[in-house]
């Protein structure tokens, strides 16, 4: 009995709300800093869109490798001391974007950020995947749900608040202002658990855990259990799904300031449509929460179509109003594909008891961010709404792959489950 009672109370001691706040302050941050640091070089300093392309996809580019480097790091350092540098490095290198504007400094700056996100990102993914393993099915759902609305709630927030100051004051100042802000990431860092206090369960307790729950493996069948229920999906299916979300979101936002430039419209609308859109995102990641395991299939399909039509009003609509209602309405359905695709991944990386998963997810979220952008400054000189058709038809292509990937997963397997 205190066996049972010691291991219980060990594996429901982790804690979990500072990793909720310091990603909602840093997406509250990052926000607000990253769209004004791009308007005032766009719209006031002047680059050009490829210049634009190469400075919104630094970070990015770096991100592809930076999960790898973050796992290394953890390694050495512990994950409290990886998320202690991260949250360090972060308002240190957006400072120093504030002292000079070259295109090659704020690459380099961009870079550096997106390596430190190499670290934070995929530790949080790590986490989530260690409390799925130690929690009821309630708890690992509630956890979910509080982290995605934690760094979604931040951005909109940030972006909401950076409309305001970008309105009264300038892009400037909002920088200035969010980077002050950025400096409380270091304190509430400090509150994450040690290693030893929140990832080392040992033999026995994992054993009782699973004795108790059965719910951390795959049953004598081959179908997955009730806490990892997504692992009937084959994990090319979020792959694929991230990355053609990270490419789409790109594109969307990216191509919208430039849209704004070209229609002569004032920069400040880039935070109102931003944030509406990453509001758009949560609703639908919300909703996913609520969906069955079949009905995740439909959805993803439905929504790649829509994003697809999105990609085509765009091109044939001149209104910049209607565009900016269009491009918040994508967000609603890059929500649903980000929900199940990342509850497959997170699904997977459980019941493997491996981080491999969040790892390539990662590496793919910074694929698709980094290389769109690029592509899309060079082409909106060129052509403002090729990048568009572009995205039309490679969402066109996604969507075939997607519904052969999946022409095994039907309704009644999923009620076997």
């Amino acid at each position: 009995m205190n066996k049972n009672m010691t291991a219980e109370k060990s594996l429901d001691d982790y804690r979990a709300w500072p990793m909720f706040i310091i990603s909602f302050l840093r997406l509250f941050c990052a926000g607000i800093f990253d769209r004004a640091l791009q308007n005032y070089v766009y719209f006031h300093v002047g680059i050009s869109e490829s210049i634009l392309g190469f400075i919104s996809s630094a970070g990015a580019i770096a991100y592809i490798f930076a999960p790898i480097f973050g796992q290394i790091i953890t390694s050495k350092l512990g994950v409290r001391k990886a998320f202690v540098l991260s949250c360090c490095a972060s308002p240190i290198l957006s400072g120093l974007q504030l002292l000079y504007f070259e295109p090659w400094f704020l690459i380099t700056c961009y870079i550096f950020i997106g390596l430190s996100l190499g670290i934070f990102w995929p530790n949080c993914f790590n986490l989530l995947n260690t409390w799925q393993k130690v929690s009821s099915v309630e708890k690992s759902t509630k956890n979910f749900k509080v982290f995605n609305l934690s760094w979604n709630t931040g951005f909109i927030l940030g972006l909401s608040v950076g409309f305001w100051w970008a309105l009264t004051l300038s892009d400037y100042l909002a920088m200035i202002i969010s980077w002050l802000l950025s400096l409380i990431l270091i304190p509430f860092s400090l509150f994450i658990r040690n290693d030893s206090q929140t990832l080392s369960l040992s033999n026995e307790e994992s054993i009782l855990k699973e004795d108790s729950t059965s719910k951390e493996s795959k049953n004598q069948n081959g179908h997955s259990n009730s806490n990892t229920p997504l692992i009937i999906y084959p994990i090319l299916f979020s792959w694929v799904s991230i990355f053609f979300l990270a490419s789409s979101k790109a594109t969307f936002i990216f191509g919208y300031p430039v849209l704004l430039k070209s229609f002569n419209n004032p920069s400040y609308l880039t935070y109102l449509i931003q944030g509406s859109f990453q509001f758009a995102q949560l609703l639908g990641l919300t909703w996913t929460n609520s969906l069955k395991i079949y009905r995740r299939k439909l959805y993803s399909f439905f929504s790649i179509s829509m994003v697809v039509i999105i990609n085509f009003l765009i091109i044939v609509i001149g209104n910049i109003w209607y565009i900016s209602i269009v491009v918040v309405t994508a967000g609603l359905f890059l929500g649903l594909i980000q929900g199940t695709a990342m509850k497959i991944m997170l699904d997977y990386g459980t019941a493997e008891n491996t981080t491999k998963y969040s790892t390539m997810n990662e590496i793919l979220v910074g694929m698709g961010f980094g290389i769109t952008p690029i592509i899309a400054g060079y082409v909106a000189e060129v052509n403002l709404y090729a990048i568009f058709g572009f995205m039309m038809f490679f969402g066109l292509f996604t969507l075939i792959f997607l519904i052969y990937l999946t022409r095994n997963i039907n309704s009644d397997k999923c009620i076997l489950l």
